[in-house]
């Protein structure tokens, strides 16, 4: 073929893409041969948008949802200068005599960089027209050969270090885009105007710590729709993530990979669409997004700080991203790891709720008390989030932690009842002795009251620390020391519970046990038939029984009803993490009339 008559091939195969009432030049998938030769854009330092020379290879067909994909060859001084490809160029577009062709997306790691797959342009045109529609489906993933890797797949993470890092990483691993520390935080430039070829960021985290995906733009339409990367980020459909611009310190070249170094800029708009063509959003249309407020302070250093982030609303992104910024919070104040015990604060903010959710309690570790300190803020949201049964749209999280390294336990020793026989409906006074952590006992006194309809015999009262189970459970953000054998459970989409409503749920969780509580309960035996023969019978009735049945009525009468017979309790706050458990027996006698 001569190069004439390629060049009228490539003129007669252009066309107006109309979908959507749009106005563009798309280089069809069914007209790409060998020897097309394009030109890419893409910002490789700065904000100074290049070009590099294209050469098609061929198509390779792809299984849906993937598109199939344009093989191609790059070249040119810009190629050449940072050797290849490189993460975060996923988007640049690519064009053929001014047609857009597509987006560059996917590379090959530890390979000849200069080769790569273009997303073909008329797939991602889809993503604009879906912005106004309703997500569909379940979430997939493109099934791609193992050495084939998106340009911009990790989640770039910055002031969130060390475990907590890895906390997150392991949190996010299901949505399989990897998560990197970031080399460089925000930087506070005027906004660039985006444009084909300009470098932003999606951004699920923002603020002191910061969590973003850098890709290309590779269409803007003139009211502000745009589209990038070529390839999914979550993969999640119709999405709410904050749209940026995003400046390129230095593009650095690599055997295994080119990456570019990047910093997040203003925010410009948010991202509405996340599929296998790749993302779509529109610009100066802010998303929603959670402001978390941690306050931390340690009371052994006498200081403390304020960390302020902006959180995606997705529940699978929001849960892991304020644990881990409330775990980076405490171990940058704390700047160790260790014993301790903390004071912690939450308070959850909703329309959707009549009044805040606030959440008080007292922990102690001996080995981390960051991690346990997080314990009651992540069953918070997963309650919030993940409840089955009435969405909540959260306005505000505020956490306060307030630690110290002394040990503030204390174990119950004794519990002796003021009194060993009681009548139904008596009050019995119980003398609690609590042993503080190496330091002499002391006195307790809590106060229980016998249910009216209490069976007469004997009756155990326990008395316990309200965290009981508080040791035996694992913190949210634990990380085994050995790497575990067993399959992991599957997680449950959704809380399941037993309350009538989010209110009582809510309250439920707000009124449980607390760690430094001491709690005496115990399960009245119920004279379930008396109390009935009362309400039905006439005391001047005399009823006739036979044997058979008077035995019947006393096995019923002495039964335990666990559907009638509730647990009473009462509950004693003090200055210490509770410890152990006693108990002891009283005699329930008849009431005298």
């Amino acid at each position: 073929m001569t190069k004439l008559s390629r060049l009228l091939i490539v003129g007669l195969s252009i066309l107006v893409f109309s979908a959507g009432c749009y106005a563009l030049e798309v280089f069809p998938l069914d007209q790409v041969v060998p020897g097309l030769v394009g030109v890419g854009k893409t910002v490789i330092q700065g904000r100074e948008i290049k070009e590099f020379a294209v050469e098609v290879l061929g198509v390779v067909p792809q299984s849906p949802p993937t598109p199939d994909l344009i093989l191609v060859r790059l070249s040119g001084d810009v190629i050449d200068q940072v050797g290849g490809i490189a993460s975060g160029m996923s988007g640049s577009p690519v064009y053929v005599d001014g047609a857009l062709l597509g987006a560059i997306s996917y590379g090959y790691s530890l390979s000849d960089h200069r080769i790569c797959l273009i997303t073909p342009a008329q797939a991602m045109f889809e993503l604009l027209d879906r912005i106004a529609l309703q997500a569909g489906g379940e979430q997939s993933y493109p099934e791609l050969p193992h050495d084939v890797v998106a340009l911009s797949a990790p989640l770039v993470v910055n002031g969130i270090r060390g475990r907590a890092l890895e906390y997150l990483r392991s949190s996010l691993r299901d949505l399989r885009f990897a998560v990197e520390p970031g080399l460089a935080h925000s930087v506070d430039v005027v906004p660039a105007v985006l444009e084909p070829g300009s470098a932003f960021a999606v951004q699920l985290l923002k603020g002191d710590f910061q969590a973003a995906a850098f890709g290309t733009v590779t269409h803007v339409e003139d009211d502000g729709r745009f589209m990038g990367f070529g390839h999914p980020f979550t993969h999640k459909g119709q999405v709410n993530f904050l749209a940026a611009d995003a400046y390129v310190h230095y593009t650095m070249p690599s055997l295994d990979f080119p990456y570019k170094i990047l910093s997040v800029g203003e925010p410009l708009g948010g991202v509405f669409e996340d599929r296998a063509a790749g993302v779509a959003g529109a610009l100066g249309q802010m998303p929603s997004y959670l402001p978390v407020t941690v306050k931390v302070y340690d009371k052994d250093q006498g200081r403390g700080q304020t960390f302020k982030v902006d959180v995606v609303t997705d529940p699978s992104l929001m849960i892991p991203l304020v644990l881990s910024s409330a775990y980076q919070g405490v171990d940058a104040v704390l700047d160790r790891v260790g014993d301790g015990t903390s004071y912690v604060r939450m308070e959850f903010d909703s329309p959707d709720i009549p009044q805040p959710m606030i959440r008080e309690n007292l922990f102690y570790s001996d080995s981390d008390i960051a991690v346990w300190s997080l314990t009651d803020l992540n069953d918070g949201l997963e309650l919030l989030a993940n409840n089955s049964l009435q969405e909540v749209e959260l306005t505000e999280i505020t956490i306060e932690i307030e630690i110290q390294q002394a040990r503030r336990t204390a174990s119950i020793e004794q519990a002796v009842p003021r009194l060993s026989t009681v009548m139904p409906g008596d009050s019995l006074e119980v003398e609690v002795t609590i042993r503080p952590y190496r330091q002499e006992p002391e006195k307790r006194v809590l106060r229980i009251e016998i249910p009216e309809d209490t069976m007469p015999g004997p009756l155990t009262v326990t008395v316990r620390s309200g965290a009981a189970g508080y040791y035996v459970t694992k913190p949210p953000v634990h990380k085994p020391l050995t790497p575990s054998t067993e399959e992991e459970e599957e997680v449950p989409h959704t809380v399941a519970t037993g309350a009538e409503s989010l209110e009582h749920l809510i309250n439920g969780f707000m009124d449980r046990e607390k760690n430094n509580e001491i709690v005496a309960e115990f399960y009245p035996f119920i004279d379930s038939f008396a109390t009935s023969s009362r309400a039905e019978e006439s005391p001047e009735e005399e009823v006739e029984t036979s044997g058979v049945e008077a035995e019947s009525r006393s096995i019923q009468a002495f039964r335990w009803n666990e559907g009638t017979s509730e647990v009473q309790s009462v509950r004693l706050t003090t200055q210490y993490v509770m410890e152990g458990m006693a108990s002891f027996d009283i005699e329930v006698v008849a009431a005298e009339y």
